[in-house]
């Protein structure tokens, strides 16, 4: 017995349980998840901790100790913030001709610097001066 689906342009197509996985796993090669993209796993090294990173984006949660793992068959931005310090990027480019595909530079270390603070204001109140009418050479009388 075959599952009929009726809706928008499924009209008269019917779908065993066998097409919806070979459907499923076609899909799931097609978006790269197919575990056939090299992978490369790239060191990084970033101060001062606590320290946010975010790969084409996406925050990365939990930083493994071994480095991000990442496909390696396309570049990469890498974005790195804390709260007070000059953010900073580093672009993972993948190196044309290589087979397998790999990522340049396989090691990255970013040390954020804090944003300059400006220096403080301070806020002076001048008064006049009371000056003599005359002054004959220089010398108040």
């Amino acid at each position: 017995m075959q599952n009929r689906q009726e809706g928008p342009g499924t009209k008269g197509l019917s779908r065993s349980p066998r097409s919806r996985g070979l459907l499923a796993a076609s899909l799931l090669f097609a978006s790269g998840l197919g575990g056939c993209a090299p992978w490369q796993v790239v060191a990084i090294d970033a101060e001062p901790a606590p320290i946010e990173v975010f790969v084409d984006g996406r925050r990365v949660v939990e930083m493994p100790a071994d480095g991000l793992r990442l496909r390696a068959d396309r570049s990469h931005i890498l974005h790195f913030e804390r709260e007070g310090y000059r953010a900073e990027q580093v672009v993972l480019e993948r190196v044309a001709g290589e087979d397998p595909p790999r990522l340049n530079p396989d090691r990255v270390s970013v040390r954020l610097h804090p944003i300059e603070m400006r220096t403080r204001q301070i806020d002076v109140e001048l008064q006049p001066v009371h000056v003599p009418a005359q002054i004959e050479e220089g010398v108040a009388k």
